[in-house]
C-alpha cells in the first residue's frame, strides 16, 4: 500500500500581532511539521474574526515558496482595528495550499489569538501611504497614494516591486526614473531637485503611470516598498511596506 503524505503537514504557530494607529498587523507562522519538504506554499485568504482586511488584496495568492522540514514561513496581513477589542480573543484563519511529493493539498489553519492593547507607533514620522494596483489584460498598473495631511512634509520618492516573473516596464511617470533586471525587481525613483518636481508625491497627492507588462497573465500579491523623504528633517524617512499585485511566478 502506498504511503501518502499526510494532509496535516503544516501547523499554525503563534503569530506576532501589533496594534498601531488603528490597525492590527498580524504575522502568522506557518510551520512545516511533516516529514518532507513542502513546495509552492501559498496563502489564498487570511481572516481575523470579523475585522476588515486591508492587505493583502482579496483574490490574489501570496506565494510563500518552498519550506524545508521543520522550516517556517511567514505572511503579514493588516486589518482595521475598528470594533476589535483589546485583550479579546478572535479566531485567526489562514487558508491556502501546498505540494508534497507532487500531491497538492488544501490548507486551512486556525487558532484563537488575543488582540494586544494599542501601542504608540515606533516611528512618529511614519508615512501613511498605499499602493493601488489594477490589472488589465497583460498590463499591471500602479498608483501611489500619499495619505498624509497637508504640511506633514513626508513625500513618496521611490517605489520598488519584488518579482519572480519576466516583465517589461512600460510606464515611467514624468519626473521619475527606473531600473530593473526584468525578472526579480523593478525600482522607480524620483529624479533629484527640479528634474523631479513634476513627479513629487507630497501629502494629499497621488501619482499613477507606473506600469509593467508580462507574458504571464495571472497575478499574485507581494509586498512592495515605498521610499520616503522627510522634507522637515532633511533626510530619508522610514520606508513603508504595502501589498501590490504583480505577475504570477508559476507560469501563464
Amino acid at each position: 500500500m502506498a504511503n501518502w503524505p499526510s494532509a496535516m503537514q503544516v501547523v499554525l504557530g503563534l503569530p506576532a500581532i501589533q496594534n498601531v494607529g488603528g490597525k492590527l498587523i498580524v504575522t502568522p507562522e506557518i510551520i512545516n511539521a511533516g516529514g518532507a519538504a513542502i513546495h509552492r506554499l501559498m496563502c489564498h485568504d487570511i481572516t481575523l474574526g470579523c475585522a476588515r482586511r486591508l492587505g493583502p488584496p482579496h483574490g490574489y495568492p501570496v506565494v510563500l515558496g518552498d519550506v524545508e522540514r521543520s522550516g517556517v514561513a511567514r505572511v503579514t496581513a493588516v486589518f482595521s482595528g475598528i470594533g476589535m477589542l483589546p485583550e479579546a480573543q478572535y479566531l485567526l484563519t489562514v487558508r491556502g495550499s501546498y505540494i508534497v511529493e507532487d500531491i497538492s493539498f488544501p490548507m486551512a489553519l486556525t487558532r484563537y489569538v488575543q488582540v494586544p492593547p494599542p501601542s504608540a507607533a515606533a516611528e512618529p514620522r511614519l508615512l501613511h501611504a498605499r499602493v493601488a494596483s489594477a490589472v488589465c489584460t497583460d498590463f499591471w498598473n500602479y498608483e501611489l497614494v500619499n495619505e498624509q495631511e497637508t504640511g506633514s512634509g513626508l513625500d513618496i520618492v521611490g517605489f520598488t516591486l519584488s518579482l519572480a516573473a519576466p516583465v517589461t516596464v512600460t510606464g515611467i511617470p514624468l519626473g521619475w526614473t527606473m531600473e530593473t533586471d526584468a525578472v526579480s525587481f523593478v525600482r522607480w525613483s524620483l529624479l533629484p531637485q527640479e528634474q523631479g518636481a513634476a513627479g513629487r508625491i507630497g501629502p494629499g497627492r497621488s501619482l499613477s503611470g507606473f506600469q509593467l507588462m508580462s507574458p504571464h497573465t495571472r497575478s499574485e500579491a507581494t509586498l512592495s516598498t515605498l521610499a520616503v523623504w522627510d522634507r522637515t528633517a532633511g533626510r530619508a524617512g522610514a520606508a513603508v511596506l504595502d501589498y501590490a499585485v504583480v505577475p504570477y511566478r508559476y507560469g501563464m
